[in-house]
């Protein structure tokens, strides 16, 4: 008779670490393909909608607005053959959307919750993307992102649904005040009526539980990282703080978490 603590048991937890092993490969090699797709259908829409260019043709290269040929190959494809060198804010999108969709997966696992997590969070790295490099929040990003975290919601629930469009409303509503405000206080805008849309956005997509607190995490990422950038000498106190992708930054976080 075998006793207890015997090595029988060893295959079995072998097989359990070995299959565990396995689902994590799985969900990385997916979230580097994903990434890349992802990844390179934002660099279209994060390169040519601030040129004002039709959003059918390739994505533009950083910095020099000419079209890039190899667009469509994946994390590859942000490399000049001519020049050697990285469009990085095209790789960085890349690489953000495959950090993403792994922490969906992992999350999540193959599950409706992680579709819905990368799905939103793509569209929230749009506008991050956007936001950060040229202080525009585009309608265009906007409206098809509220429809999708309505879709989604909807499926869910309608209690769900009635929960994202409440807080989608309330929290436009509330920037919207803010914005008034600011303009009567200090007779300037502090914020963007892109950053109100943003907000109503956020709202519908994690609903009333949550979206106090994203709203928060947000502005407290806005603040923190224009203090960091100012010290670093990065900017200084006059220049424009993306507060966009700061909320969006943390919307991500908290879809990732709770979708």
């Amino acid at each position: 008779m075998p006793r207890s603590g015997s090595p029988l048991i060893a295959p079995s937890l072998r097989s359990e670490e070995s299959i565990a092993l396995m689902i994590l490969v799985a969900y990385l090699i997916i979230a580097i393909v994903l990434g890349g797709a992802i990844g390179a259908g934002i660099n279209v829409l994060a390169t040519r909608l601030p040129a004002d260019l039709p959003l059918r043709g390739p994505a533009l290269w950083t910095g020099s607005e000419q079209p890039n040929a190899r667009w469509r190959i994946p994390y590859l494809g942000t490399r000049q053959p001519e020049t050697g060198e990285i469009d990085w804010p095209n790789l960085g999108t890349q690489l953000g959307a495959a950090i993403v969709s792994l922490a969906a997966l992992y999350i999540h696992g193959f599950s409706f919750s992680a579709v819905e997590a990368i799905v939103l969070s793509a569209v929230l790295l749009t506008i991050l993307r956007i936001d950060w490099q040229h202080h525009l929040i585009f309608l265009l990003t906007i409206w098809p992102g509220i429809l999708i975290a309505l879709v989604f919601s909807l499926a869910t629930s309608p209690q769900a649904l009635l929960s994202a469009a409440i807080a989608g409303l309330a929290a436009a509503a509330a920037f919207l005040v803010l914005y008034f405000l600011a303009i009567f206080i200090y007779k300037q805008r502090a914020l963007g009526l892109g950053d109100v849309f943003l907000a109503g956005l956020i709202g519908t997509m994690v609903g009333l539980p949550f979206i106090a607190q994203t709203i928060l995490l947000g502005m407290m990422a806005g603040a923190l990282g224009g203090l960091f950038l100012i010290a670093i000498k990065v900017r200084t106190r006059k220049d424009y703080i993306p507060y966009g992708a700061y909320l969006s930054l943390a919307a991500i976080v908290v879809v990732l978490l709770v979708s």
